[in-house]
């Protein structure tokens, strides 16, 4: 189970699980949702794929509707085109629930193609094109053939989703649900299949039997080894370096008070499960002094950052971090002294490894003066072995 941490700033642009709820929209434009009764013999993705299916198949689980959208108004009268559920799980790593999506999507429907067999041809051309994508080995997505739903039928899976892909008679569809174990691709079928149930010589029927329901819902515990330790296990960047201690190595200098950066631990294969971060993973200092050079007032500004970068769950782990920051930070400078490794890059920035724990600490400024550079250095080194000194 590997762990990867993000600045509060940058954390979460994008939520992977709102990205896995939009696959199942590729094949049709998206509209805003709204619900009007749909005409006799159209579709209604929601009547299609009620909200009683996936009750049935989630038992005692809260389920809701979380949106509905019609179809563009340029294919004719309006229909419901897509309908989304949500559903709530345990979480398999830790207390909270987390949220699963279910949504279908008519992509097109006997209203819309010239002739029956204009209505075959575009499911063949969805399916080409379906496994020109999943060619792409860098998606990691599978396309299967799916007997029993509808007069034909492909199953598109990845990692996250499930996407069934359906034609019945004059209808075509797509049903994607969200992976939580191995219940998710037969519950997958079981709503494609009553989707496909649902609709009979152009129009919309009761239908022929109930899905079949599931006794429980099956969310395996998480085996995965972290290697990240939990998030009480990471210091106060602040505590590690003070503003005593700032002002201890910048005695010269009027230095601001620090600016704290939080942040959080998210698992990098799963979404299920986003941790606070109780203290600080990064403190920013600013250290500034005015002389007089030649009758002229100069300002001198040091910037100093000091991060908490990670916190293993064993030694082994810390090394392997630890090298691999080295690598992309190009630090090939050791220096001794400080806790059990360290080197320093050409930006004053040094790497420090003491058993579990991996921090940085640098000193900015002087990037185009020799003599300002040179002094910069000494005083990171400074501050490094006052870090160095409260690692545990």
């Amino acid at each position: 189970m590997r762990i990867r941490f993000f600045v509060a700033q940058s954390i979460l642009a994008l939520s992977a699980l709102a990205a896995t709820a939009a696959q199942a929209q590729t094949d049709t434009p998206n509209t805003p949702a709204a619900a009007p009764p749909a005409a006799p013999g159209m579709p209604d993705a929601c009547k299609l794929m009620p909200q009683a299916d996936l009750e049935t198949l989630f038992p005692g689980r809260p389920v809701s509707k979380k949106s509905q959208t019609l179809s563009a108004l340029y294919k004719g009268p309006q229909y419901v085109e897509g309908c989304q559920y949500v559903v709530k799980l345990p979480s398999p790593t830790s207390k909270l629930e987390v949220t699963k999506f279910a949504m279908l999507t008519i992509i097109r429907w006997g209203a819309q193609s010239k002739s029956p067999a204009d209505v075959v041809q575009t499911f063949a051309s969805i399916r080409d094109s379906r496994e020109k994508v999943s060619a792409d080995p860098k998606l990691n997505r599978r396309i299967e053939p799916l007997a029993g739903v509808g007069d034909e039928a492909f199953q598109d899976t990845s990692e996250y989703d499930i996407t069934i892909r359906a034609r019945k008679d004059d209808l075509i569809f797509a049903l994607m649900l969200d992976k939580y174990s191995p219940q998710s691709q037969p519950n997958a079928v079981a709503l494609a299949s009553q989707v496909a149930k649902r609709w009979r010589a152009g129009s919309m029927v009761e239908a022929d039997g109930a899905i079949a329901a599931n006794s429980s819902v099956d969310v395996p515990a998480d085996t995965r080894v972290s290697r990240t330790a939990s998030a009480d296990q990471w210091p106060d960047a602040c505590a590690l370096l003070s503003p005593e201690d700032v002002r201890a190595v910048f005695g010269d200098m009027k230095v601001d008070q620090p600016h704290k950066t939080m942040g959080q631990l998210k698992f990098e294969s799963r979404v299920d499960r986003v941790e606070e971060l109780p203290n600080p993973i990064r403190c920013d200092y600013t250290a500034s002094k005015t002389t007089l050079v030649n009758g002229k007032r100069e300002v001198t500004t040091n910037s100093v950052q000091m991060s908490v970068q990670n916190v293993a769950t064993t030694v082994e782990f810390a090394k392997g971090y630890h090298a691999v920051a080295l690598k992309v930070g190009g630090a090939n400078t050791p220096v001794v002294g400080l806790g059990d490794e360290a080197s320093m890059d050409i930006m004053n920035r040094i790497y420090i490894r003491k058993g579990v724990l991996n921090v940085a600490v640098r000193v900015g400024g002087g990037e185009r003066d020799q003599a300002l550079h040179d002094d910069a250095k000494r005083r990171v080194l400074e501050i490094a072995k006052l870090i160095a000194a409260k690692l545990p």
